[in-house]
């Protein structure tokens, strides 16, 4: 098994790195170069309120200093977000676009970051040039039962269980044993688990679909299977099942919204991020277990004067 190269930090009470802004939410905005999506006028739309937030990627950038990317990129594109809500951490992780396109191996190694809550410092870094012999495009983060371990979706088709507590890479699964393949860089975006029912959501990019896995976690096996799936609309680029059985999702190539979604993949409303919590590619979703927060993230806000990861105090307007 890989076993990536694991770098503890301390952390170190020296405040808070992180800056608050009060603004006035608004109808969303198609962002230059996207396509506009066209939504049935059946289903509820509604708008995110981003009166109040905060932002966090100091630590991801302290991470690219440290040599993530390889020197060919000087950010951090963070393309997914878990909470440990018990260590008060966020984890991020580098899906690095390529700068050069077409060169998806110069830009090694690419790490998961823990990191402060509090501080927004490094606690943790997991880098990886490469797992089991294959390469490397991490762009979702999980956790299932617990956060001993955490479920990795790569763009290569893969789901990786990493131990947190040693770094190692303990099982992967691949979903070209279920028939899932698809082009480089087309694959796997986002990744979540669903308690109620002990099944895996993922986002794959094409053909806009979500998969719903049973991966047999506790049989330590590395059998997966399809157990159903669902047409997402447009390419999903982060998911986040809630325990009361709503699935959220966040978009590409698209004005901006999160997409409610039931269990079974039926839309039921969709809300719009205004324009003025300046995102540029929402790229990962996660909401606090008691609803207080939601958090975004920006895989290409640090490109346009923006933020990896925001924290935004959350009251879900489809049911208000």
């Amino acid at each position: 098994m890989r076993r990536s190269n694991l770098v503890m930090a301390l952390l170190v009470a020296v405040g808070l790195l992180m800056s608050v802004s009060i603004v006035i939410a608004q109808p969303p905005r198609p962002r230059d170069g996207q396509p506009t999506f066209e939504l049935d006028d059946s289903i509820f739309q509604a708008t995110l309120d981003v009166s109040n937030f905060e932002t966090y990627g100091d630590a991801l950038i302290d991470q690219i200093a440290l040599g993530d990317g390889g020197g060919n990129d000087d950010l951090f594109r963070n393309s997914g977000v878990v909470i440990d809500e018990e260590n008060n951490l966020y984890y991020g992780v580098n899906g690095v676009h390529p700068v050069n396109r077409g060169d998806y191996t110069s830009y090694y190694p690419k790490s998961i970051v823990a990191a402060s809550l509090e501080t927004d410092e490094i606690v943790a870094v997991y880098s990886f040039d490469e797992i089991n012999g294959h390469e490397v495009d991490m762009e979702a983060l999980t956790f299932a039962d617990g956060t001993d371990f955490l479920y990795i979706g790569d763009e290569y088709n893969y789901i990786y269980e990493l131990d947190l507590s040693t770094g190692e890479i303990t099982r992967e699964w691949d979903l070209a044993d279920i028939n899932i393949e698809t082009e480089v860089d087309r694959g796997i975006e986002s990744l979540s688990y669903a308690q109620e029912t002990g099944y895996f959501y993922a986002g794959i990019q094409e053909p806009n679909e979500v998969y719903i896995l049973d991966l047999n976690l506790e049989s330590e096996t590395t059998e997966i299977s399809i157990v159903s799936s669902f047409d997402s609309l447009t390419s999903p680029s982060g998911l986040f099942v809630h325990p009361n059985g709503n699935v959220y999702m966040t978009i590409f190539g698209a004005s901006q919204y999160i997409f409610r979604f039931n269990l079974e993949g039926e839309l039921n409303c969709a809300i719009g991020i205004p324009e003025e919590l300046n995102m540029t590619q929402p790229d990962g979703i996660w909401i606090s277990s008691d609803d207080q927060y939601l958090y975004l993230v920006d895989s290409q806000g640090p490109a346009f004067d923006g933020y990896s990861l925001y924290q935004i105090a959350w009251t879900d307007p489809c049911d208000l």
